[in-house]
């Protein structure tokens, strides 16, 4: 039996700049990493999704990076791409217990 990835259920509040979050929970009700990849699968909500970031690169090097949180393999971005992710100046909300923060590493 195997259990749900915590990881899954993280806030995108909690790791994407608020900018790219908040429209991805309001106008799309993409809340969660989990709901984010899932919806990622998608071609056609993918390219919407992709306009809430600065660029599709962007939006793609977000997709990759999630999915490595949770072990699957991706291919290194050839170019830097602007930063998606929460800067440590950023106030966000407390993770539910026993959830390691996946930015703890950087």
């Amino acid at each position: 039996m195997s259990q749900k990835n915590p990881i899954l259920d993280l806030r995108l509040t909690a790791v994407m700049r608020p900018e790219i979050a908040l429209p991805l929970q309001q106008v799309f009700c993409i809340g969660t990493v989990g709901s984010f990849l899932i919806a990622w699968r998608n071609p056609r909500i993918q390219r919407t999704v992709e306009q809430v970031f600065d660029s599709p690169q962007q939006a793609r090097h977000c997709a990759a990076t999630c999915a490595a949180w949770l072990g699957i393999s991706i291919v290194p971005a050839i170019s830097p791409v602007t930063a998606w992710w929460c800067s440590d100046d950023d106030q966000r909300p407390t993770l539910p217990a026993g959830v390691p923060s996946p930015l703890a590493h950087r």
